[in-house]
């Protein structure tokens, strides 16, 4: 069925125009120009000719069928229009005009009732609001866009015209092809994941490069980008992931984003690369459609230049990239060629006079060396450059074993070799910063490509008690689970917990203190109260009978203080905690993607520095150390300057206990654990406090 939308053999243009300022006049004019060898079939309502075509006034004077059709009309009129293109055959419509659920409930009426049209008439339907398709290879630009791209191996697929149109032009300015671009609109009928199923297996489709504002469908979205991306690279851009960009995009398509942090989970499932920016969309896609994925992080640096090889390195080194030891055989063949003053290290400066034959054999002797995994060319412009023949003995010198990308800074003067340069697959960037980053999204697909089998451990637990705790707590009819009763969940599911007792007066505090063992810390218990230390209902280090039955006088009478009308239903007594490293660890059932597992430091880490990582849950217990890794603070962990480290594996089978946890029980719709302690002496972390929410229509 996509074969209509993609190699029709007739396209009727519903809204073709005289009119150059008409979006069926540019759409009709593309489709000429573009060379496309099928049947065109223009139809106007009020003339016979349109850009020297003969025009029908509706389909019905249409004497053949129509495999696609292209509608350009008001939004009004659109419902009239696919209904006469599914009497004319049409097996495929696309709907350029706007003014559906973009627009609110009357046009998102307005968009299912064509879709239900559609589907009862066995056509697919695409947009609307669509800047339309283009296949390369089919001569066909059934789009309104300015370009008709050159014939190459990157599809396009954007939930946005104005980005595709973008796309198109980055592409034409750097002499790359293209090969499918499709606008899908507001994805009233087909959505990204059609295209992906499609895509995996385009031979003529290398790397995929996606646009998004919202995901159909999240278990369908990881399983098909998963496959595509097996197959083939995907990057996608995913907008809306502020408040205000997720108001846009409302308003936009008329989708509802999701949380980014479970986005960027699930395209870490799936394999996709994730951009960060328009620019960075293309800037990975091209790397990756001309360039051998790396087979390590260690790069080589060559450049004409001491500074941009300073600003290069502290790239790579932010990027998780390293700078590359370079073996003693290539230091000595650096040093035959180049002049005494050159630094044969990496970063290698072969000096502001190089010329192109200086270049090549830095180049070429980088490649020799199996302590490189990639290269970066950079060249700045000297009075002695020659930019453009230096390209071209750059790019003819690659053999195509280890990505090398170029960063040309001033690079007007480089332009006269880049039609070379892109010929022989070799992208070029205005700043390292920029190719460093285009380095580090092919190092971690190709990690994604080499990773082992996925294995997720199962844990013994005691799954029923769980089960009869949440029966309880279903009962009483409140959904917040607190601390008493998670910590028990916990416990069934073999987590660390210290030992605790609930005292409903102050002797039996005292009993539970002096049956726990000294120290002890008290805490207030209210169905009422999230946070118990803004309430100054927790008090630490409690040493003896005494100081726990002042403890319990002074904690009631805060709470009685801070909330009148809440309820208490005792003060929990509990073996106090080792110090230690906190962090903050948990689950959120994201209402696309399911369980998304949380890891952070405490304090500030979460809270100020945003420093967090998210799974999609079930994890491996690799993945739970790549939860851990993919933090700033996982050097805190490890051990830095000197400090000692922690036992991270036993965080990772928190995480994975966790993941087990959401996993086995769909009704539990948040678990946070904070802090999560652990010490620098081994053991397991300690659950110091937990709180659970459970699902519900009234959550």
């Amino acid at each position: 069925m996509l074969e209509a939308l993609l190699s029709p053999g007739a396209v009727a243009v519903i809204g073709a125009s005289r009119n150059p300022a008409k979006i069926g006049h540019a759409i009709l004019g593309n489709l000429i120009r573009g060379g496309f060898q099928g049947t065109i079939v223009p139809v106007n309502a009020s003339a016979d000719r349109v850009q020297g075509f003969d025009s029908c006034r509706s389909l019905k004077d249409h004497r053949g069928s129509v495999d696609l059709a292209l509608v350009t009309v008001p939004a009004a009129k659109v419902e009239a229009a696919v209904a006469g293109s599914i009497d004319a055959g049409a097996k495929a419509v696309v709907v350029v005009s706007a003014g559906f659920k973009e627009i609110g409930p009357e046009g998102a009426e307005l968009e299912e009732r064509l879709r239900k049209m559609c589907n009862d008439g066995g056509v697919r339907l695409l947009g609307p609001r669509s800047l339309g398709v283009i296949n390369t290879r089919h001569r066909m630009n059934a789009s309104f866009a300015k370009y008709m791209p050159k014939v190459g191996g990157i599809s396009v697929l954007s939930e946005s015209g104005a980005v595709c149109t973008a796309i198109l032009d980055l592409a034409a300015a750097k002499q790359l092809g293209l090969s499918k671009v499709v606008a899908i609109g507001n994805k009233a009928d087909l959505n990204e994941i059609d295209f992906f199923r499609l895509l995996a297996g385009d031979e003529d489709t290398q790397v995929v490069v996606v646009y998004l504002e919202s995901i159909s469908s999240g278990d369908e979205f990881i399983k098909a980008a998963e496959q595509l991306a097996t197959a083939k690279p995907v990057v996608i851009l995913r907008a809306g992931t502020t408040g205000a960009g997720a108001r846009a995009a409302r308003s936009h398509t008329g989708s509802v984003p999701g949380e980014e942090i479970a986005y960027s989970a699930a395209f870490k499932r799936a394999g996709v690369v994730q951009a960060e920016s328009i620019e960075a969309l293309f800037d990975c896609a091209a790397a990756l459609a001309m360039q051998p994925l790396p087979r390590g992080d260690r790069v080589a640096i060559v450049s004409n230049a001491g500074g941009p090889c300073v600003v290069a390195a502290d790239a790579l080194e932010h990027a998780g990239l390293r700078v590359a030891n370079l073996s003693d055989a290539t230091t000595v063949a650096l040093r035959k060629k180049l002049p005494l003053p050159a630094c044969i290290q990496n970063p290698i400066d072969v000096l502001g006079d190089a010329d192109p034959d200086r270049y090549a054999h830095a180049v070429q002797a980088v490649q020799e060396d199996a302590a490189v995994d990639a290269i970066l060319m950079i060249m700045t412009p000297h009075a002695m450059t020659r930019p453009a023949e230096t390209a071209r003995a750059a790019a003819q010198s690659i053999r195509g074993e280890k990505p090398m990308l170029a960063v040309f800074l001033g690079s007007a003067d480089a332009m006269p070799g880049r039609e070379d340069m892109v010929a022989s697959g070799l992208p070029d960037y205005p700043s390292p910063e920029r190719a460093v980053k285009s380095l580090r999204a092919m190092r971690e697909y190709a990690a994604w490509k080499a990773r082992p089998p996925r294995v997720v451990t199962r844990f013994p637990v005691n799954r029923r008690r769980v089960e009869r705790l949440i029966g309880r707590q279903r009962r009483t009819g409140r959904l917040e689970v607190g601390e008493v009763r998670a910590k028990e969940i916990l416990r069934a599911y073999n987590f660390s917990v210290p030992e605790g007792l609930l005292a409903l007066d102050s002797d039996a505090a005292a009993d539970a203190a002096e049956k726990i063992g000294y120290p002890v810390a008290m805490k207030i218990v209210s169905p009422d109260i999230i946070h118990k230390s803004d309430a100054g209902g927790v008090k630490l280090h409690l040493s003896d009978a005494e100081q726990v039955l002042d403890a319990y006088d002074l904690l009631t009478l805060r709470f009685a203080r801070h909330a009148p009308e809440a309820r208490l239903e005792g003060i929990y007594v509990e073996k106090m905690c080792p110090r230690g490293l906190e962090m903050v660890i948990g689950m959120r059932r994201d209402s696309q993607f399911g369980p998304i597992l949380l890891f952070g430091l405490g304090g500030i880490f979460v809270e100020a520095l945003k420093d967090e990582a998210g799974y999609l849950a079930p994890i491996t217990a690799e993945e739970g150390m790549q939860m851990l890794m993919g933090t700033r603070s996982y050097e805190l962990l490890s051990g830095a300057r000197g400090q000692p480290g922690v036992d991270t594996s036993a965080i990772a089978r928190g995480l994975q206990r966790i993941s087990q946890l959401a996993t086995d029980l769909p009704e539990i719709a948040e678990l946070e654990i904070n802090p999560f302690t652990i010490t620098t002496g081994g053991g397991e972390p300690i659950v110091v406090d937990a709180r659970m929410v459970l699902s519900g229509a009234d959550r």
